[in-house]
């Protein structure tokens, strides 16, 4: 009796193999997925941190070197020095510095980004300003950045 010998793969071989590789491509997928969206967190998260680590360095200069600071409204922190006016705006992810030197037209803007968070300025004291810098906006993992200062260089 001769046994017939068969070349090649049968469909339902080749059918299995489709499945097994989109079950691989899919799980494949996923995971470039998830490792995007955890270095997008990162990357916020490191923005955050320098974004709040060059506003507490330059405020703290600022008031340092404050005559005066008024709160003329819940978003607004302005510095009065000697030789400047300085205003502090913040907006959603982003506190803007806004400089104008005394006798000139010209204003100076710099940013500092802090996606997520929620800041609060006010004055504690009536020589003292307190910053809050609240990140992720009151999720289970938010964390808060507190900046005291007292106005003006203390003997």
């Amino acid at each position: 009796m001769k046994t017939r010998r068969h070349k090649g793969t049968s469909l339902v071989e080749t059918l299995v193999i489709i499945v097994i590789g989109g079950v691989i491509a899919t799980l494949a997928i996923k995971v470039l997925h998830q490792s995007q969206v955890n270095a997008r967190q990162a990357q916020a998260w490191l923005d955050l941190q320098r974004g709040a680590t060059r506003l507490e360095t330059q405020l703290r200069q600022d008031l340092r070197d404050a005559t005066e600071v008024t709160l003329p409204d819940e978003k607004t922190l302005v510095i009065q020095q000697a030789d400047s006016s300085i205003s502090y705006t913040h907006q959603t992810g982003l506190v803007e510095r806004s400089l104008k030197p005394a006798g000139s037209e010209q204003v100076q803007h710099e940013g500092f980004r802090l996606p997520s968070a929620r800041v609060d300025i006010a004055l504690s004291e009536p020589e003292q300003v307190r910053v809050v810098i609240e990140a992720n906006q009151g999720l289970p993992s938010s964390e808060q950045y507190v900046i005291e200062q007292t106005i003006g260089r203390q003997p």
